[in-house]
């Protein structure tokens, strides 16, 4: 797998987080992630940066610095600003201090009202850049997500299946892109959140085809997908088609 171990989480250390010793709940810290990540985004956009790789890089460096400081030591604003100013650094999209800022105050004029808004968000990416001990390599579940579609297109000879895959990998790219908000960052390796995004898009696709009967170990590197669902504030999912069993053994692959 290709995220380093450090970055991965259990879910006791998830509902341990610094945040839980300043009386912040499990529901509360999530409205502030999914808040952090928005600001990320719509500030993003407005510079004209895409999602992958920069926004979804500046969303992990958000989650991972939440689990080490707490929204209360740090508004969560301020450090969605600094971690987009390094993922633009990191993923050689670079932009400047002051434009980040006057992005942010035109799209958040009520958040963003400090004088001193530039040196807080340089302030804050040096307690980043400590925090995440400036390991600053990401891996995002896109390229994956390709990996796996192309080996399910060269599994089915029909057309119309083509077809039907083809869609399935656009849902299934915009459920990544909405898992940016949620912490399966901290808790799955891109390759395992890619294979179970794109099953869940074929199984709400209700595609089903065929492949030869594997064990049940594959299932072994699972995510938990009710968990997933619950996150994405999707439908409950049944147990995965043959063909997903064989991507995730490396049958196909």
């Amino acid at each position: 797998m290709s995220v380093g171990n450090h970055w991965l989480f259990t879910q006791k250390q998830l509902e341990d987080n610094p945040s839980r010793k300043f009386n912040i709940g499990e529901t509360e810290e999530e409205d502030l992630r999914r808040e952090g990540v928005k600001i990320i985004l719509d500030v993003g956009k407005e510079l004209k940066l895409m999602q992958n790789p920069t926004l979804s890089t500046a969303s992990v460096f958000f989650h991972r610095f939440y689990m080490f400081h707490s929204f209360t030591e740090f508004p969560k604003h301020l450090t969605a600003l600094g971690c987009l100013f390094l993922a633009g650094k990191v993923e050689e999209t670079p932009k400047k201090c002051k434009d980040i800022c006057t992005a942010a105050v035109k799209v958040f004029p009520l958040e963003f009202t400090s004088k001193t808004l530039i040196e807080d968000v340089m302030s804050l990416e040096r307690v980043l850049l400590q925090t995440v001990r400036f390991d600053l390599h990401v891996e995002h579940p896109y390229p994956f997500l390709l990996q796996y579609a192309k080996a399910l297109k060269e599994n089915v000879s029909e057309e119309a299946d083509k077809e039907l895959i083809a869609q399935a990998v656009q849902h299934a790219w915009a459920f990544v892109n909405d898992s940016a908000s949620t912490t399966l960052c901290l808790q799955w390796e891109p390759e395992v959140v890619a294979i179970s995004m794109l099953y869940m898009a074929i199984k709400l696709a209700k595609m089903e085809v065929q492949s030869e009967t594997l064990d049940d170990q594959w299932w072994e590197m699972r995510v938990p997908l009710q968990r997933l669902v619950n996150q994405l504030h999707c439908k409950q999912l049944m147990p995965a088609p043959n063909l997903i069993r064989s991507l995730i053994s490396g049958r196909l692959i």
